[in-house]
């Protein structure tokens, strides 16, 4: 009887540590306030005075920029204004956050001249990584009176008419930052199917006999709930985060049908929730795992739920490959931690008979390689995701966190395989004060490893440096442009390269510095009837631009073309490459004609330091260096 109530006792203790857990995990929310929101670049412009392809009378005096989120005080937001053709540098303020923490203003000391003008801005975090950027086109129609500049008189056209402004409108519904929300939910998911897996696996090959205690049975199903309420918070958030729709309304699970289709993330979040309900069978009756009819289905519903764990971030170099190794490493994870939490709680309650020794030492047997696994699977993902900017990028220090927290973890649990291999090597009874030490030693290991858990969560809020946030895309001209003596080189790819509305792609491969201005012409042969084409790329170092089909680049003359890709560098320096350009009628047809190409300038630069990737998704553009980044 002293037995049943010491184990019922543990049973409660255990739901005060989980219940502890949570909290911390709740404060952690609140103090970072969610560190991946830094991380997550989804705190874009939401409004904006000029607003995007609106067209003033006189220059404004002061502009304004909302943001759609509060920007943190280590956050940097800079401007640049351009006007008329060639762009020419306009005189601003410093941007002024206001007491709201989401509206910047900024001062014009010389009035903008009368024609096109377009805004440069980028918000980026402590370490110099871009958060947002984009680019606000606008118009004067007339010089400010009392500004002492002349018109050009040249005339630019305004954007497209599909180019619309930006404002913040009553009817607007904010939807929020559901970023806290899914990290906490896939800690609890991720702990409580770790521990269900870990114990199924404990079963099967260990203690067959645990089914046959009442704590065993008490702790599975627990343990289910807290893996079930987990899962669905973390689906109900990522829902709201990846189909834009409100937290409130995501709750609703008829609306999960639409995450299926939003890629890996979310076809894997319902496949969890799906085999997370399919687990409350074997943590109801955990002897289904040993009757021979009823085993598969027992083994099975944990195992999808584990490996679905895999699919957090299915990209970068050799996808395939990672994904077989991500499914080894949150496997052995699981044997690992849910095991010794399993064992910690379960096995350990207590002093008594062989059966608990025979599993602590099965248990200790099979953590070695699973351990194994977790080190080797662990070192090769990180060479796939980080590489040489392990030190470097903020995904790589915040791994570099997790790591020494699994080189505690490591040595806690070295330690207490000693300890288990000192204390019952040679004994067929698990006493009281045996019981109590391994269960400290152990209960230390998993207090660490959900910790471990946390870093993972927030690491999958982060972009990896070797993984791009812009999906691979074919297109049917690709034309290389390199300044070898610069050392600046880039690709331009137009699809399908033929008379009419093109898509377009500008990747920056190297570039000697950081980029302050960067500019694509096209320009028809000389003597043609069609008209040139000037794009401002917003791009300040390595990376790609894209311009959708849909709201293409226009040719409007079949031909030899000649593209001019024009760059300026932070040091002063600059480089211009040129390439011939064929574009071809609706038929196919390639032209047979020539045409003389502008001939590429460079400057040798001076040592710096290369900036890092950066990428902007370009969704509308016109014939004027118009571009509107979303």
């Amino acid at each position: 009887m002293d037995f049943a109530l010491h184990r019922s006792a543990d049973s409660r203790g255990l739901l005060r540590r989980i219940f502890a857990l949570i909290g911390v995990a709740v404060a952690i929310v609140a103090a970072l306030p969610m560190a991946a929101h830094a991380q997550t670049s989804d705190n874009s412009l939401a409004g904006s005075s000029p607003s995007d392809g609106a067209t003033l009378g006189t220059s404004p005096a002061i502009m304004t920029f909302t943001f759609q989120q509060p920007v943190g005080s280590d956050e940097a937001f800079t401007v640049a204004v351009g006007c008329g053709t060639p762009a020419q540098p306009q005189s601003t303020g410093i941007p002024l956050l206001g007491d709201d923490d989401v509206t910047f203003t900024v001062e014009v000391l010389s009035p903008f001249p009368r024609g096109a003008c377009t805004i440069t801005w980028l918000l980026r975090d402590d370490l110099d990584q871009a958060i947002a950027t984009g680019l606000i086109a606008f118009s004067v129609s007339a010089d400010t009176p009392t500004a002492s500049s002349e018109s050009t008189g040249s005339t630019i056209p305004t954007a497209a008419s599909g180019a619309t402004a930006s404002s913040i409108g009553d009817d607007v519904e904010a939807v929020g930052s559901t970023g806290g929300s899914v990290w906490l939910g896939g800690v609890i998911s991720t702990y409580g199917i770790m521990i269900l897996f870990g114990a199924v696996a404990l079963i099967s090959f260990g203690w067959p006999e645990g089914p046959l205690y009442e704590l065993t049975q008490r702790f599975t199903l627990k343990v289910w709930m807290l893996a079930l309420a987990g899962t669905y918070l973390h689906t109900a958030a990522l829902t709201s985060s990846l189909t834009g729709t409100s937290f409130t309304a995501s709750l609703n699970p008829f609306s999960f049908a639409d995450t299926f289709t939003e890629g890996w993330t979310g076809a894997a979040a319902i496949i969890r929730l799906v085999a997370v309900i399919a687990c409350w069978w074997v943590a109801y009756r955990p002897e289904a795992v040993l009757d021979d009819v009823s085993r598969p289905l027992a083994i099975a519903a944990p195992t999808v739920a584990v490996v679905t764990l895999a699919f957090g971030r299915v990209s970068g170099n050799l996808a395939l490959i990672g994904l077989i190794v991500m499914i080894l490493h949150v496997m052995a994870v699981a044997i690992w931690l849910g095991g010794v939490i399993f064992v910690g709680r379960a096995v350990l309650a207590g002093p008594g008979e062989n059966d608990l020794v025979h599993a602590v030492k099965a248990y200790s047997r099979v953590s070695a390689p699973a351990i194994l696994v977790v080190i080797i699977s662990g070192v090769a993902e990180t060479m796939r995701l980080d590489g040489d900017a392990l030190f470097t990028s903020s995904h790589g220090r915040v791994l570099i966190l997790k790591l020494l927290a699994v080189s505690v973890m490591l040595f806690v649990a070295v330690k207490a395989r000693a300890m288990v291999r000192m204390r019952l090597g040679r004994v067929d009874q698990l006493t009281r004060r045996s019981a109590m030490r391994l269960r400290r030693v152990f209960a230390t290991e998993a207090t660490v490893g959900v910790i471990v858990l946390m870093f993972s969560g927030w690491l999958l809020a982060i972009n990896p440096p070797k993984v791009s946030l812009i999906p691979e895309r074919e297109y049917a001209l690709v034309l290389p442009l390199a300044d070898e003596a610069a050392g600046f080189s880039a690709e331009v790819s137009l699809d399908p390269g033929a008379m009419g509305l093109n898509a377009l792609e500008v990747e920056v491969l190297t570039a000697p510095a950081t980029i302050v201005g960067l500019r694509l012409e096209f320009d028809p042969e000389v003597g043609s009837y069609g008209r040139g084409t000037i794009q401002d790329i917003p791009l300040t170092g390595t990376g790609i631009a894209r311009l959708s089909a849909a709201d293409g680049l226009p040719f409007d003359v079949t031909g030899n073309w000649t593209v001019t890709l024009s760059a300026v560098f932070e040091s002063g320096l600059s480089a211009v490459v040129s390439s011939p350009l064929a574009i071809v009628g609706e038929d196919g047809v390639v032209p047979t004609t020539t045409t003389t190409l502008v001939i590429g300038t460079s400057i040798v630069p001076s040592e710096t330091t290369v900036v890092e990737t950066t990428t902007t998704d370009v969704t509308q553009a016109t014939t004027a260096s118009v571009v509107t980044v979303d």
